[in-house]
């Protein structure tokens, strides 16, 4: 839904970056991510969420994304934080968490989304960048 804020989550915070203002975030996923950030007990600062085509193939995206579909977010996150997230968002049902954790720590941060490949089955649960 255009515009729509939710619990913990700004629709300027979700909206894509590219300045056409679409945050179209699915319902069931945004559902999982506040119960994993209400147990997470900690702000959780989103750097990418909702993608437009256009500003996901700009950045190199993968050609699926679950960015282009309202279903994935990059949540900016280090240390132990990072490690509390992960384990917490596995426990929530999220089934993509890209870990990138090298690097100075303005730039690291856990993917987290909850696609299923096209055949149904779950996608490799955690992958690094």
């Amino acid at each position: 839904i255009m515009g729509q804020d939710w619990e913990y989550f700004s629709y300027d915070e979700l909206k894509c970056k590219c300045g056409c203002e679409d945050a179209p975030m699915r319902e069931d996923f945004m559902n999982i991510l506040i119960a994993v950030r209400e147990e997470f007990d900690r702000p959780m600062i989103i750097t990418s969420a909702f993608r437009c085509a256009s500003h996901n193939n700009k950045i190199g995206g993968a050609k699926d994304s679950p960015h282009l579909h309202g279903k994935a977010v990059d949540v900016a996150v280090n240390y132990e934080d990072a490690y509390d997230l992960l384990s917490i968002a596995l426990q929530h049902g999220m089934t993509g968490i890209g870990v990138k954790q090298k690097g100075l720590a303005s730039g690291r941060f856990i993917h987290l989304d909850n696609m299923v490949s096209a055949k149904g089955r779950p996608r490799p649960t955690v992958w690094s960048y």
